[in-house]
């Protein structure tokens, strides 16, 4: 399902050689809400552009020097044959109109164009096209998995995604070493390493020695590089212990939610009970009046600590 903000952060390039064009258009379309907008007057940019940020519309004018919008559209199909973008053409010419169909473009504004016309081809555009992108994506999804499992699971997956690419450099440095220091290449190199050193220094292969028994340079070394990874570790633990907290308060917040929808369902049906006449024993009566009750996060925490307090101070029992 696209949603109003899925299509506001849809990627949007304007391509025109005027510059008055492009700022009325920039104008327009982040006052009605878009996020990701782009623009170039130089229309021989236009195919080295959407390799690298594979828009989802693009706003081509026609009639440009050096290069028109046939042209440009001409160099997408040889770079994006199976993945070609939305083209609106923005034109003065009529006779243009059914070229720039055939040429690959989806819709045209006229010149001069009114507001609601460009927003509400802007955003037709480029539903179709997050429709398209969203179709293409669950094409090899597993049937025997709802959509809701797989929207969640791609959801989890980007929030995951987004917080490996916040991390500083350094915090990327403490990562890979981390992760390399726990594979068995890093073990098996260090074995390789050891067993050399050990044998170069036994003097029995034309080597003369130069960290004999008890190999001080190499215990300083390894106790160098086990303080070195110490740390790295450190560094990696606090930054899973910070997204692990999130991730924490993300459930703890749908749990809530959960818990408050659940109770007002509680409620509904109850009333509904009690306007169709139906009526409970008095223990069903006193279980239903218990789970339509709100549940309050600070009174729960509060009983845990008290009963723990109070397992703490109990005496143990054999």
């Amino acid at each position: 399902m696209i949603s109003s903000s899925d299509i506001l952060r849809g990627k949007i390039l304007i391509v025109d050689d005027q510059k008055s064009n492009i700022i009325l258009i920039e104008r327009m379309l982040r006052s009605a809400g878009y996020l990701f907008i782009s623009s170039t007057l130089d229309p021989r940019k236009v195919a080295d552009l959407y390799r690298t940020n594979r828009y989802d519309l693009i706003l081509l004018d026609i009639q440009m020097p050096e290069m028109d919008g046939f042209a440009v559209m001409d160099s997408l199909k040889n770079i994006a044959a199976d993945d070609y973008p939305q083209v609106l053409v923005i034109t003065a010419e009529s006779n243009h109109k059914q070229r720039a169909l055939h040429s690959g473009a989806k819709d045209f504004v006229s010149k001069p164009f009114e507001l609601i016309e460009v927003l509400t081809r802007v955003h037709n555009m480029l539903e179709v096209r997050l429709l398209q992108k969203e179709l293409a994506d669950h094409k090899e999804d597993n049937p025997a998995l709802s959509n809701v499992i797989q929207r969640n699971i791609r959801k989890v997956i980007q929030v995951r995604l987004k917080s490996v690419r916040e991390q500083s450099l350094h915090d990327r440095i403490a990562h890979g070493m981390t992760a390399f220091s726990g594979t068995m290449i890093f073990f098996y190199l260090h074995v390789a390493l050891f067993c050399l050193w050990i044998l170069f220094n036994t003097g029995r292969i034309g080597f003369t020695p130069f960290d004999p028994l008890p190999y001080g340079l190499l215990n300083m070394i390894v106790s160098m590089e086990a303080i070195i990874l110490t740390t790295f570790v450190l560094i990696s633990q606090n930054l899973l212990g910070k997204e692990a907290a999130r991730l924490t308060d993300l459930g703890l917040q749908t749990g809530l939610l959960t818990e408050h929808e659940l109770t007002r369902v509680l409620q509904m049906l109850r009333a509904i009970q009690i306007k169709i006449g139906i009526t409970n024993d008095q223990d069903s009566d006193l279980a239903d009046a218990d789970l339509e009750m709100e549940t309050n996060l600070e009174d729960v925490l509060s009983e845990i600590e008290r009963l723990q307090r109070r397992e703490r101070g109990s005496p143990h029992r054999v």
